[in-house]
């Protein structure tokens, strides 16, 4: 059985505290570049979460079928809105609470300068008020949202309708949206008098979580607990070594 003094004595023979330095200098250098893979990641996360919430050309994003990745996307457009082409989406509150007002929202065609064309929700209004598209060219900044796919089989009008779904829409202005549509956040030039916002109801998706990095700094931090372990063994078998020596004599 190994005695704690051997343990003790062997430790502090020259060779196995100069092991100790090397193996404290050797934790210390795999521990900070564990951190340095662990700040890495962090630093990734926040530059591509970054990158995803900076608003982008819509037509950098849009064009076809809307892809799950550009759902909650924050875009920016220039072009016109279509006047003639405007339908109600009719039961919405005002701030989506239980007891806030009953309202619609006003969703209108966007024509952008590159050919684009995309349903709009410009925000709520009370019901039955007016309110014109300008007239102008603007530069507009939303959210993505898809197809909305609740109130399947609703019957809708060609001046109102149940739920924004870009097909219906399409119909309904004899043209050819693409897919999901905007929520208007902000438009230059300011109109006159403008509805009142909506939020987004699917928020930007969080990026991928960088797993290499991740696997790096914890590599790291193993290899720090393996010297040491190592380290430890190798004592060990130096205070058998030496007691069997000693046991001999």
């Amino acid at each position: 059985m190994t005695r704690k003094g051997d343990v003790f004595t062997e430790v502090r023979r020259p060779t196995h505290l100069l092991a100790l330095a090397a193996l404290i200098g050797v934790c210390l250098l795999f521990f900070f570049l564990g951190k340095w893979q662990w700040d890495r990641t962090q630093d990734i996360l926040d530059a591509e979460r970054a990158a995803s919430e900076e608003a982008v050309e819509i037509s950098e994003v849009v064009g076809g079928e809307l892809e799950p990745e550009n759902f909650g996307r924050s875009v920016t457009a220039t072009g016109r809105f279509v006047s003639e082409n405007q339908v109600r989406v009719t039961n919405r509150l005002e701030d989506g609470q239980p007891n806030a007002q009953v309202g619609e929202w006003v969703v209108s065609e966007f024509v952008v300068d590159s050919g684009i064309r995309i349903a709009v929700l410009r925000g709520w209004v009370p019901s039955a008020s007016e309110y014109s598209t300008p007239s102008e060219s603007i530069v507009i900044e939303g959210v993505l949202q898809p197809n909305e796919v609740f109130y399947e089989g609703a019957v809708s009008g060609q001046s109102s309708v149940v739920v924004i779904d870009s097909n219906e829409l399409s119909d309904i202005w004899n043209s050819p949206l693409t897919d999901g549509f905007v929520v208007l956040a902000t438009q230059m030039p300011q109109g006159v008098s403008n509805p009142i916002p909506v939020p987004p109801t699917i928020a930007t998706s969080d990026v991928a979580f960088p797993l290499q990095n991740f696997f790096y700094a914890i590599q790291w931090w193993i290899f720090a607990l393996f010297a040491i372990a190592l380290y430890f063994r190798w004592i060990a078998v130096s205070v058998r070594e030496h007691s069997r020596v000693q046991e001999s004599e």
